[in-house]
């Protein structure tokens, strides 16, 4: 089977309809003007998409000449961006290989609009990745590799390639005689990835194994396709510290992905189940300078560090929720006993000196930072960010429990207990009873 044929073959198993319009990613490398001209060969409309990095000064204004000059060629449309890579990396705190790729993708997202983008990478990817995320203690999903199909955000990604070797995408262009442009780059290995291609592979080829590249694409494959039908497992399962921890990892990183988390290292991961088997207090680990897991009493919650505010106090303050409850009112004699099984599971009911109340108004209202109550049964008042403390009430969810108050005086937390010298005298004194429930 030649070059054209394998490439049009992996494009029909990763779902692609003849005839169906692509945008291609084109650097100008061998591999990505492989790529489009095997397009060209299968008769396939395509959008060539170009992203300038700024990386390599003339240079890289010469790739972007190449792939204006092989598009008019082919006759497809082109769209070129230019971005400072290196800055985009500096004012965000990424790496320059980080910044790439979201510059790359920021490009695809805009061209493709949807639709599907067909990007180079080949065997010999894989198999440098698979190497960089064992080093890096990747699990199963990392070293399961890129998949041939990745639905994204806003666009779709399909690697025809992924099945086919350098040396052969080398080979046939050579054989056609269509030229390329080589990044100088690739042979600095000052970058992780080309001492893997250059040093590392190789050496395993000489010493460990001549078949080393296939070797670890059927180990891919293995895992890649064991990993997929773990995954199909996960329905009906929550996170459960009693659960093997096989399975507790699998339910948190599918969780993070869920939230949208960027990345997630195994040491994230163990680090997070060790927060969420401890089970005291509140904790914060940070997954990057974006995005943050908070575990309270156990209890993970995913936030976006824009997703907070700076208070008056100079703290960072959850974003207020605004629940509604409903309170109803009889007046009769007696008391009527809170439940006490928690502070805001309702519907609760309590009862109050009808003489104290008067002709107050009874209402409730959202929690408060610095709020008090002088609780029943208790000497001298407590911050209710303590009781909430005590109860192991998470913070982002203080904010969904009712306080409700008379005369300006926190008089109940309903579930936790009434307030002092509010009481009922007697089993015939006058009572205002409250039941509370949500709307």
């Amino acid at each position: 089977m030649n070059f054209v044929e394998q490439v049009g073959n992996a494009l029909k198993a990763g779902g692609h309809q003849p005839g169906t319009a692509l945008v291609a990613g084109v650097s100008g490398g061998a591999d990505s003007v492989a790529l489009l001209r095997s397009f060209h060969a299968l008769g396939i409309p395509v959008t060539v998409a170009h992203l300038n990095h700024q990386l390599r000064g003339a240079d890289s204004d010469a790739d972007e000449q190449f792939v204006r000059a092989l598009a008019d060629e082919l006759k497809f449309p082109m769209v070129g961006r230019s971005c400072n890579v290196k800055k985009l990396a500096a004012d965000n705190g990424w790496s320059l290989e980080m910044a790439a790729r979201q510059a790359r993708h920021g490009v695809f997202g805009a061209v493709a609009d949807g639709g599907m983008v067909a990007l180079a990478h080949n065997a010999d990817d894989q198999a440098e990745t698979f190497l960089l995320k064992l080093a890096r203690g990747a699990g199963p999903d990392g070293l399961s590799g890129m998949p041939a199909f990745q639905p994204l955000d806003n666009f779709s990604v399909i690697r025809p390639m992924l099945g086919i070797y350098r040396t052969e995408i080398i080979q046939w262009l050579e054989a056609t005689g269509f030229g390329w442009r080589e990044d100088a780059s690739n042979r600095d290995d000052a970058f992780l990835r080309n001492r893997v291609r250059h040093e590392i592979l190789p050496m395993l080829g000489t010493r460990l194994n001549p078949d080393i590249k296939n070797t670890i694409l059927r180990t891919m494959d293995v895992l890649r396709a064991e990993n997929e039908w773990m995954d199909g497992m996960l329905d009906g399962f929550t996170l459960d510290t009693d659960q093997p921890m096989a399975l507790q990892r699998r339910l948190l990183r599918k969780w993070l992905f869920e939230q949208g988390a960027d990345n997630v290292t195994f040491g994230a991961i163990d680090k997070i189940l060790s927060l969420i088997a401890s089970g005291n207090g509140t904790t914060t680990f940070e997954l990057n300078d974006r995005q943050r897991v908070v575990v309270e009493y156990g209890t993970p919650r995913f936030e976006h560090v824009e997703q907070t505010f700076q208070s008056a106090r100079g703290r960072q303050e959850c974003l207020p929720h605004n629940p509604a409850w409903k309170l109803h009112f009889e007046f009769g004699a007696g008391w009527k006993k809170d439940h006490g099984r928690g502070a805001g599971i309702l519907p609760a009911e309590a009862s109050f000196n009808a003489d104290k109340v008067g002709d107050a108004p009874i209402k409730a209202r959202c929690f408060r930072p610095g709020d008090r109550m002088n609780p029943l049964g208790m000497e001298g008042s407590r911050k209710l960010q303590d009781i909430f403390t005590d109860q192991k009430i998470p913070r982002a969810q203080r904010v969904e429990i009712p306080v409700v108050e008379c005369r300006g005086e926190i008089i109940w937390i309903p579930g936790y207990r009434t307030a002092r010298s509010w009481e009922v005298r007697g089993t015939d004194g006058k009572a205002v009873h409250v039941r509370i429930e949500h709307i």
